[in-house]
């Protein structure tokens, strides 16, 4: 059990370096709102969230994780098929 306990805490520790590294390299404009890496980083960060506060019981903090990464699946598809949106 505290195995299990301590993989979904280094799953968190990823996806918040992912989610917060997405937002400094946004800020110091190393990424573009408009760019895969950008919202990829968010979508693998907050899917690594979604476990760990699923995990932990973390009900409004599991939800919030699912709406950040559908939203950065909305800005992966429009990135790949500009069409689609």
């Amino acid at each position: 059990m505290i195995m299990k306990d301590k993989y979904f805490e280094c799953i968190g520790w990823l996806g918040f370096v992912l989610i917060v590294s997405a937002y400094l390299f946004l800020t110091i404009k190393m990424l573009e709102v408009n760019s895969v890496a950008y919202q990829s980083m968010n979508l693998v960060g907050a899917s690594c969230m979604v476990a760990n506060a699923r995990n932990a019981g973390a009900k409004p903090f599991f939800w919030l994780n699912i709406i950040w990464a559908l939203v950065a699946v909305v800005g992966l598809v429009q990135l790949i098929w500009p069409d689609a949106g």
